[in-house]
């Protein structure tokens, strides 16, 4: 008994394959590894499908299926070919009547198609899919050389790169400059916890929480207050996002972002710049991929 990891999902710049056909791989981390072009997606994009096949358990086989979508995500984002993994979640629902002919007929288990992870017994299940542009085609060898790199430096990923990673890949599907814009600037965000400020720092706060709760005032401004000082014990956003930068020797883009992050403020508190973006959103995406990335190697060269 061996166990399938399927991920299903969307890519915007399709490999150069025929529908139907597919490529496979042999990678340490992923067991017979193989991608299949699968057609035209709504409302664009292409439906590519990766399976893994052979796991000796349900779990090592989801293990592998979560491995693949992290790597597959950070080629998305930074080798900007934008990737949908999805939800995992069935895109249909079956009757009971219905499943339990198909058991009866073909002794498998009927699966809605899902856009995302599934993962299964081999040759357990049957898989059931309804679905009623100038392209730029991607090179199947430079996409399994980018698999492979990811595949390996993915090894520790965190939470933060990977939310980064789909802010990214969620940029690549927006249909204007402006979202596409506030997007990219807040995955440089997402990647940059705001931490605790010095132990000097946080003593001053300390003493001045201990002075309001002395004061004589109206409760609702005393809790407005508290929330403030708490606030205030971590990084602003600013703070932050320049630690970051000069954290991986990349001062000089930080000072570039932080150029953007002032657009992106007037865009979103003033409305300005609506129509004027097209370069500071490339710009802001070429800065969020080259920050995830070397966050990643770095990640990769403390924990291996």
């Amino acid at each position: 008994m061996t166990f399938c990891a399927r991920l299903r999902f969307k890519i915007l710049s399709r490999l150069n394959l025929k529908e139907g056909s597919d490529i496979s791989l042999s990678l340490p981390a992923f067991s017979n590894l193989s991608f299949e072009m699968n057609g035209e997606a709504h409302p664009f994009g292409y439906w590519m499908t990766a399976l893994s096949r052979g796991h000796e358990s349900e779990a090592k086989a989801r293990v592998a299926g979560e491995r693949l979508a992290d790597a597959l995500m950070m080629i998305g984002a930074v080798d900007k070919l934008g990737l949908d993994l999805g939800f995992s979640k069935p895109t249909l629902g079956f009757g009971a009547m219905l499943s339990d002919k198909v058991r009866k007929a073909t002794g498998k288990e009927l699966r809605a198609e899902t856009h995302g992870l599934m993962v299964y017994e081999e040759g357990s299940v049957q898989i059931l899919n309804f679905e009623a542009r100038a392209e730029v085609l991607t090179d199947p060898a430079s996409f399994k050389g980018n698999l492979s790199t990811w595949a390996d430096l993915t090894s520790s990923v965190n939470e933060r790169q990977r939310h980064c990673a789909a802010l990214l890949n969620d940029s690549f599907y927006a249909g204007r400059v402006e979202p596409q814009f506030i997007l990219r600037i807040s995955a440089v965000e997402a990647l940059c916890g705001q931490d605790v400020r010095d132990e000097q720092y946080d003593g001053a706060v300390t003493a001045l929480e201990r002075h309001l709760a002395g004061l004589t005032i109206d409760e609702g401004l005393r809790e407005t207050l508290a929330r403030t000082l708490n606030n205030a014990r971590r990084q602003s956003v600013r703070q932050a996002y320049l630690a970051k930068f000069r954290t991986l020797e990349l001062a000089a883009e930080g000072t570039r972002f932080d150029a953007l992050y002032q657009l992106r403020s007037k865009l979103v508190h003033e409305g300005q710049g609506r129509g004027e973006l097209q370069e500071a959103t490339n710009d802001a995406l070429e800065i969020a991929t080259m920050l995830l990335s070397a966050d990643i190697r770095a990640t990769k060269a403390i924990f291996g």
